[in-house]
């Protein structure tokens, strides 16, 4: 089995924090694009999984954390679905990962993961204030899909000084990357842009990064945070927006939220 070295949620948000560090996170569903799959949010698209993959083996910098899930060692300390889940995965793609050329260092993918998956769900409230301090006082960009609405209903983002939002495609939101792109260089100069947008997310990462934005790729932080503070042990799907892992968005039932649809500064159909 590979070995990855990954750091811990709290090496991976400080490495952010003191370097303004843009973010691409992998995950499950990233693997499977690389390896010749679609997932249920984006389609398999072969120019798509070869991004993913030159990223992947892409050693970070301080301009740009790579991030992959803490799961290849001292696995206890999560939940049985949790080990059980990724030691599958691993399993099944044990072949790519040994082809892989892994870099020396990765951040951590659960710094948007910091609760569900735990045994021990205290360090949480530590992970959700450290978290919290990225966007603190900051003018926030937030591209998200449709169905996301991240922050409504709860103060994740309570702290940041303003709150705009360029709504996308929930699915397949790679067929509009370069309008997604365009529209973040208009909106989101001198702005923390956090982006919620899948395997698309990790491009646009790396794309801005370049031009001296900083991106952070946080999707499932939302549903992550809503199942915090409702003390969840399972997960709970959300009636009024995406959910995690619920990922075919069925029975969503939209609230009417003035605040929301007053940060709404672009739609991308």
């Amino acid at each position: 089995m590979v070995t990855l070295n990954v750091l811990t949620t709290t090496q991976s948000l400080s490495f952010i924090m003191r370097h303004h560090a843009s973010v691409a996170r992998f995950g499950d569903g990233e693997i499977d694009l690389i390896a010749g799959a679609s997932i249920p949010y984006q389609d398999y698209d072969p120019t798509l999984a070869a991004r993913l993959r030159t990223l992947l083996e892409t050693p970070s910098t301080p301009q740009l954390l790579i991030c992959m899930p803490d799961v290849f060692h001292d696995t206890e300390r999560y939940n049985q679905f949790a080990q059980d889940f990724w030691q599958a995965h691993v399993t099944h793609y044990e072949k790519l990962y040994q082809e892989i050329q892994w870099a020396p260092v990765y951040g951590s993918t659960f710094i948007s993961r910091p609760y569900i998956d735990l045994l021990d769900k205290t360090p949480a409230t530590a992970a959700f204030r450290q978290l919290k301090q990225l966007w603190a006082h900051r003018d926030v960009l937030l591209v998200e899909g449709a169905t996301s609405r991240s922050g409504v209903g709860n103060d994740l983002f309570a702290d940041a000084q303003t709150i705009t939002r360029i709504i996308c495609p929930a699915k397949n939101a790679y067929a509009k990357l370069e309008v997604i792109e365009a529209a973040i260089r208009t909106y989101g100069q001198d702005k923390l842009v956090i982006v919620m947008l899948g395997p698309t997310a990790k491009l646009i990462a790396a794309d801005l990064s370049q031009i001296g934005m900083q991106i952070i790729d946080l999707g499932h932080i939302d549903s992550e945070y809503e199942w915090y503070q409702m003390g969840a042990t399972t997960k709970v799907k959300l009636p009024h927006k995406h959910t995690a892992e619920f990922n075919y968005d069925t029975d969503i039932t939209y609230e009417t939220n003035q605040d929301y649809d007053n940060q709404i500064i672009k739609r991308i159909q």
